[in-house]
């Protein structure tokens, strides 16, 4: 079996692809597959399939919803050669339904495991290991979250933690490829993240950083200024101290630049004190 969220919904049972057409069907089999191996309540599944404005007959529509992807279910398992049933696999509880599945064979399951042994990698000081695991976790998407799903406010807050997760984990890994002296490797996708998310700093100082290394301390020095503009007009907030610093230490031409200490953080966390 293998189930992703990370991309286009996928679910399949061995070769056999199961997931379903309907798109209130796929939406449920989504959010059971994002609550997977807990329940998911019958009010649940009411707010994320119709948000604030059920249906009259909304029990029945969903004992309805249920039969048909359990149909479905049942097909695919015995197509795909499994040994358990749709009942099995999609279980009912007081209250509600439970996809019970080994995490193993979910993807999103899987890019955490990796993330957060690339962040400890990383904290330890190993960035070796914490490149190649950040990258294998990152090799998992195959586009945006869900995209062919349509999502209401639960399955949504599953897309935003997910994204979040993925721009947390491409930090990481540019931190982990600028601490091995990979500065001019990362540099276009530095300015690609920097352009994508104009409000977050620590991307920014990562660029700053890349840009003194590689010897291109105007440039650097630009990033910090439009980064200041932006959070200013934008927000009416200033840099935090700690990019005031950097900005600073690359005025200054601060040799620390060029071998920043591990702090347990960011690079940006180096210019706290």
């Amino acid at each position: 079996m293998d189930i992703g969220t990370l991309g286009p919904f996928r679910f399949r049972i061995n070769e056999t692809e199961a997931t379903p057409r309907a798109p209130k069907i796929r939406q449920m089999l989504a959010l059971f597959t994002v609550r997977s191996n807990q329940v998911v309540l019958l009010q649940d599944l009411v707010q994320e399939l119709w948000s604030d404005n059920p249906p009259q007959s909304t029990k029945i529509t969903l004992q309805t919803y249920i039969v048909r992807l359990r149909q479905q279910l049942s097909n695919d398992l015995a197509e795909g050669g499994a040994s358990i049933g749709s009942k099995d696999l999609l279980q009912t509880f007081h209250g509600g339904y439970r996809l019970t599945v080994d995490p193993a064979v979910l993807e999103h399951r899987r890019f955490e495991e990796l993330s957060t042994r690339g962040r400890r990698a990383l904290l330890s000081g190993d960035s070796a290991t914490a490149s190649l695991t950040l990258r294998s976790a990152l090799d998992l998407w195959r586009g945006a979250a869900l995209v062919d799903v349509r999502t209401g406010p639960l399955l949504q807050a599953h897309v935003t933690r997910m994204n979040n997760a993925r721009v947390s984990a491409v930090e990481q890994l540019m931190e982990a490829e600028i601490r091995q002296g990979r500065h001019l490797d990362v540099l276009g996708d530095l300015t690609d993240l920097a352009a994508e998310n104009p409000f977050h700093e620590n991307l920014h100082a990562q660029l700053m950083i890349a840009l003194y290394r590689a010897g291109r301390r105007s440039q650097a020095l630009e990033v910090f200024a439009r980064l200041r503009g932006t959070l200013v007009e934008d927000l009416g907030i200033d840099p935090s101290r700690q990019l005031n610093r950097l900005h600073g230490a690359i005025l200054n031409g601060d040799p620390t630049l060029e071998d920043l200490p591990h702090q347990g953080g960011t690079l940006l966390d180096c210019f706290a004190a």
